[in-house]
């Protein structure tokens, strides 16, 4: 077993990690595992092989950020190693999480300025290492560490054994941490251990970790075709790899590929599946998510505006199929699209949410990012959002002080009557700008301190569908951290050659660019102000160029500049002039066509790779295929917010059918300084985009069939008809349908009859008899309806129905009142008439038996339950649960044709008693 005990002096160098955190064993545990992998992989990414000088090693291991150089830029392997430096290398080694806003020891010149301070806490709380002196809390952070310190570390960090028998030079309490360091190969055995560790030393040990044996090869799970060239590999651990490929795959054809895991060669075998709308979801009542086996081209799907990111209209159709509220207004709905382009998760705006049974269709417009045509998508999507929203997470970050606090929510939840409380004290419910539904905002009358912990409470918590948080008020608590960084920028991308998309790492300001951002030319010289426009998120901001033009050779090279007044939200300037270099190159390329989409009363709308200007040119023209009639009437009458799309009135008359669009040479032009003008197009557009079918489906009866009596259901046919033809799915969904408001009884089911010439369907409504309960009139609604375009009924049809109770009702329990000792009670599974004694046997003591007294509370002619007694000889009531009472059964006497006897109980339905239950009550 390992020695893990220390002489009581030389144990305050470093801490004994076997009781130590399970999180942080875990970590050591897996670099344990993987070192040897992880160091051969340093080298080879510096290299390409394994290095073999020290120097070498060093190179390697510096460029993974696991050592340092000199400000002189050299390595300097002849120093000896400090302790400061050795904790960098420790948390870097093993993957420790830095540390920061706290200081455990009271060195001179340990704050936060201290730049070893994060790896000095990291293995402190990683308890590998502590301070020399933990009375009065140095770390010694400038000291030298020792050989046998290392080798204590890397003992416990790779799990070694101590050996039976040493041979070194360390310390006593060390020898067996530093022989087993030596019987792996890792320090040479002549090694002073007692000396201070030099930066070589610690390389070459390092590096000698790789020779304790390699990690197991990974297997490929499996591999998924995102897109022609990009793969996504899962290996045997759980962990991925997106391999882009230099040759593209084609489609249905089953393709080996070769790449290297971690400087290892592999294989996998993949087959790239035609584009396609995998599945469409709700998570909950006011969310879509649409999943795609290939990742989309973002701006098919998603129309960026100043105001967010939102579905482009009419690319999916929410259609309710139960209800007459048909339409679900889809087109304002905000879009975020997962970081590998294959699922959108869709957020209806407003207060609209979902509720029942819906036809959602995707149309054919949406493409892949290889340009592929995603076919159009039909599903039907029943929501039933019974599930209270939760709070995932509450943060509230201060430069010092703030009264704001974030919410985020497992769902999208209403403002309105969401009460919250702040440390006991009432805060406002907001939502900020492009903050998404499922996060709130509070707003809080009291200062909050950065660094303090607060309570947070929240009453009403309610989502879209009405369901309210558990416990109400739901409560938690809040810690302020401190942010009092100055904003940094992300990227800076030209668009064009006039404007700038710049992404800081932060909430920035908007009034504190207006005016501070510059145009510098290669001389210092300034060329004047960026225009300062919002982009899709606080981060996010687009710089219109004050240029007036491009040099005469097309380049503009220049600098912008940020004024030292730049903040983020929370008031952190930049403090001093932030300078990003930019190129604006002439842009020579005209805009193309991306899609064409019509919508009856609206007209068509034309979308452009990029920001164009409707130029006025006639000759735009829509073709009948079918006819070869030219419509020339098409009316420019606006532009999206984003300036991409045009849309053309065609005039009130509604277009059918295939057509062809021509779009003269010159209808637009570009926004950049060389405007250019987009080429003459052919286009066609299908038919089932200009599908002008907007007349709904009607029923023209629903009729009740004559009962057969041999038959477990009762059959209702529904008889609909539409002008083109009818979603059969959904008409034989039994959703569609309900009895008495409710949906229908369990065990129901819709078959069709047989097609005919016309468009007409009949759908069977099969109810099974034991559904029903009570013989009366029920409402039975026909509301979910559609046809192949996804129009529904105008109205719901609704037809009286009469239908019976055909269920014998059954001697359920019999029990001797828990109140009255004397008493037995029968229950009936529903209430009963004609009850006699007659009908019933009553066994005492194995005796058949005639009771006193046999009848319902109140002397009821129709009841569920009937209490019964018995006397014995002399006349007494009998105690059903007294010492002379061994036994006591009920049956419910059989017809008998013998004696010609009849069982009279009936359910009020007239529905005749099961006859041969028998009960034993004791």
């Amino acid at each position: 077993m390992s020695d893990m005990s220390y002489p009581s002096k030389e144990e305050t160098k470093f801490m004994n990690v076997q009781g130590g955190e399970k999180k942080v064993m875990k970590k050591i545990l897996s670099v344990a595992l993987s070192t040897a992998m992880a160091f051969s992989m340093f080298a080879s990414v510096a290299f390409g092989e394994t290095a073999t000088t020290p120097q070498a090693k060093f190179d390697a291991l510096a460029a993974k950020g696991v050592l340092n150089g000199y400000p002189d830029g050299q390595a300097h392997l002849e120093k000896d190693l400090t302790r400061a430096e050795f904790a960098k290398i420790v948390t870097k080694l093993f993957d420790l999480t830095e540390v920061t806003n706290k200081l455990s020891y009271k060195d001179k010149g340990y704050t936060a300025k201290n730049w070893a301070v994060p790896y000095i806490e990291a293995v402190t709380a990683a308890n590998l290492m502590q301070g020399k002196d933990t009375v009065k809390g140095i770390f010694d952070y400038n000291g030298k560490v020792t050989v046998e310190e290392v080798a204590a570390v890397l003992f416990r960090a790779l799990k070694l054994e101590t050996p039976t028998t040493t041979d070194n030079s360390a310390s006593a309490w060390a020898k067996g941490y530093a022989q087993a360091v030596i019987n792996k190969g890792l320090v040479a055995q002549n090694t002073n251990f007692k000396s201070n560790a030099s930066r070589s030393l610690v390389v070459e040990t390092a590096y000698a970790v790789d020779q304790l044996g390699q990690v197991a090869m990974l297997t490929v799970t499996s591999a998924e075709a995102t897109s022609p060239t990009s793969v996504v590999v899962t290996f045997s651990d759980k962990t991925t790899q997106t391999v882009t490929l230099t040759t593209a795959l084609v489609a249905g054809v089953e393709t080996t590929i070769s790449f290297k895991h971690m400087e290892k060669d592999y294989t996998a075998k993949v087959t790239l599946l035609a584009p396609k709308v995998v599945s469409v979801t709700a998570p909950n009542a006011k969310q879509l998510v649409v999943k795609f086996n290939r990742a989309i081209d973002g701006e098919t799907l998603v129309e960026n505006t100043t105001s967010g990111s939102s579905l482009i209209d009419d690319v999916i159709k929410v259609t309710r199929v139960n209800s007459s509220d048909q339409l679900v207004n889809a087109n304002n709905a905000s879009v975020v699209l997962a970081s590998n382009g294959t699922e959108a998760w869709i957020t209806f705006a407003g207060n609209e949410y979902l509720k029942g049974t819906y036809t959602v269709v995707v149309n054919d417009s949406v493409k892949t990012t290889a340009g592929e045509a995603i076919p159009a998508f039909t599903n039907l999507v029943t929501v039933a959002d019974t599930t209270a929203p939760t709070v995932a997470s509450v943060s509230s970050v201060a430069k010092t002080t703030t009264n704001k606090v974030y919410v985020k929510l497992s769902e999208p939840v209403k403002t309105a009557g969401l009460i919250a409380y702040v440390n006991g004290s009432p805060a406002s419910v907001s939502r900020d700008t492009y903050a998404p539904l499922d996060e709130v905002t509070l707003n809080t009358g009291a200062t909050l301190t950065s660094g303090a912990t607060y309570d947070v409470s929240l009453t009403n918590l309610t989502d879209f569908a009405g369901n309210v948080a558990s416990p109400n008020p739901t409560k938690t608590s809040v810690t302020v951290t401190s942010d009092a960084a100055a904003p940094t920028i992300v990227s800076a991308t030209a668009i064009g050659d006039k404007k700038v998309q710049i992404v800081f790492n932060k909430n920035v300001d908007f009034n504190s660019l207006v005016g501070s951002v510059r145009l510098l030319d290669p001389n210092g010289e300034s060329k004047g102000v960026f225009q300062i426009n919002a982009g899709t998120d606080g981060k996010t901001f687009i710089l219109g160029s004050p240029l007036a033009a491009l040099p005469d050779n097309g380049t503009f090279t220049g600098t912008i500049v940020f004024g030292a007044s730049v903040r983020d939200t929370l008031g952190n300037t930049l403090g001093t002039a932030l300078s990003q270099p930019i190129t604006f190159t002439k842009d020579t390329v005209a805009p193309t066509v991306t899609s064409v989409t019509y919508k009856a009363g609206t007209g068509i709308t034309i979308k452009f790779s990029e920001e164009v200007t409707y130029a006025n040119v006639s000759g735009l023209t829509l073709i009948t295929d079918s006819t070869g009639v030219a419509n020339t009437d098409l009316t420019y009458t606006s532009r999206s917010n984003d300036g991409k799309s045009l849309t053309f009135f065609v005039g009130t008359a509604a277009v059918s059918g295939a057509q062809t669009l021509r779009l003269p040479a010159g209808l637009v032009t570009d926004a950049s300084f060389a405007k250019n003008k987009s080429a003459a197009t052919v286009l066609p557009v299908s038919g089932s985009t200009v599908s002008t079918d907007a007349d709904r489906p009607t029923v023209i009866s629903a009729v009740y069939q004559t009962e057969v009596a041999t038959s477990a259901d009762y059959v209702i046919n529904v008889t609909a008809t539409d002008n083109t033809e009818l979603n059969t799915k959904v008409l034989q969904d039994v959703n569609s349908y309900t009895l008495a408001d409710t949906a229908l009884p369990i065990g129901s089911y819709v078959t069709l009859l047989p097609a005919g010439s016309t468009p007409t369907r009949v759908a069977q409504v099969h109810i099974p008899k034991s559904g029903i309960n009570a013989t009366k009139d029920y409402k039975f609604t026909v509301a979910g309806v559609v046809d192949t375009a996804g129009n529904g009924l105008e109205n719901a049809f609704i037809a009286t129905i009469k239908l019976g109770d055909r269920v014998s009702p059954t001697l359920s329990t019999a029990v001797v009142s828990t109140s009255d000792t004397n008493t037995l009670v029968l229950t009936f599974s529903e209430a009963v008439k004609n009850a006699q004694l007659d009908d019933l046997e009553f066994k005492l003591n194995s005796t058949v038996v005639t009771p006193a007294s046999f009848a319902t509370i109140g002397n009821a002619t129709l009841a569920d339950k009937y209490y019964v007694t018995f006397k014995d000889a002399n006349g007494n009531v009998i105690d059903l649960n007294g010492n002379t009472v061994y036994t006591l059964t009920v049956k419910v006497k059989d017809a008998d044709a013998t004696t010609g006897f009849k069982n009279s109980i009936t359910d009020d339905e007239g529905n005749k008693v099961n006859t041969g239950t028998s009960i034993q009550v004791k």
